[in-house]
């Protein structure tokens, strides 16, 4: 299927690896010119020049610090710049901490919801404009499944992505009549160093090995694997694609079936 992304221009935030990454590399594989946003310069540097040199598309880096609105403003006038306009915006930066309740500060809380609902407000924010002026487009947040079903050890994350799909709906109700549709996807375990560090938490309290815990976690998985962040990124790619016509303000939980609410 042709996801009519060829000529598109896409930021795509939280890039420098994993899920974000994954997904700015299939975009640009449909013919999407893409910037990427994270803190990491260096690496989004080579990995914007790989883009480019594998599939012919603009690939530029946006080095920014989304945890406040002078680095958000900064990642846009980037992205905007080097592009020439915008068509989707993935939002996907968020950093996550997996400890227990008493050992995660005040501060940590306030930096992470700081860094992915606010950021994604802001970011979001600054992209209706362009988006109106390319007459529509589309808006995709990656929430993660821990806002439908809370883990253990994932509270400021957790939190924060409940609140992501309530601005998910919320915002798609106010802008879809314009043609902006705004969508979420919630993953489960990917294989990322987010993952990792999950695996280690678990451990600890299991007294086990990193592969033992691994393995422990994912013999109870209703899909006994781990995906590949390029396996999420499908499902990001078609949410930001013409393709996915009259999908707006929805969630779609991309977990092998944890997620246990209907």
């Amino acid at each position: 299927m042709d996801l009519q992304l060829a000529g598109k221009r896409a930021v795509v935030t939280g890039a420098s690896e994993g899920i974000g990454l994954a997904t700015a590399r299939v975009l640009a594989g449909e013919g999407a010119h893409v910037a990427l946003v994270s803190r990491r310069a260096d690496v989004l540097e080579r990995e914007a020049k790989t883009i480019a040199a594998e599939y012919g598309v603009r690939a530029i880096a946006a080095p920014a610090d989304l945890g406040d609105l002078a680095g958000c403003r900064h990642a846009m006038d980037t992205a905007l710049a080097g592009l020439g306009g915008l068509d989707i915006l993935v939002n996907n930066a968020g950093a996550s901490v997996f400890a227990t309740f008493e050992d995660i500060p005040d501060e940590r809380w306030v930096a992470d919801l700081e860094l992915k609902l606010v950021g994604y407000a802001r970011m979001t924010r600054l992209a209706l404009a362009p988006l109106r002026e390319a007459g529509g487009g589309r808006v995709v947040n990656v929430a993660g499944n821990a806002g439908k079903q809370p883990l253990t050890y994932h509270m400021p994350g957790g939190a924060a992505n409940v609140g992501v799909l309530n601005l998910t709906k919320s915002v798609s109700m106010q802008v879809g009549p314009e043609g902006i549709f705004v969508n979420a996807v919630c993953p489960g375990p990917v294989r990322t160093t987010r993952y990792d560090k999950m695996i280690d938490r678990l451990a600890v309290d299991w007294g086990l090995t990193h592969e033992q815990a691994e393995a422990r976690y994912v013999a109870d998985l209703p899909l006994p694997y781990v995906p590949e962040p390029e396996e999420v990124a499908a499902t990001i790619v078609f949410l930001a694609s013409p393709r996915s016509a009259y999908v707006n303000g929805t969630a779609v939980t991309v977990d092998g079936g944890i997620t246990r609410g209907i």
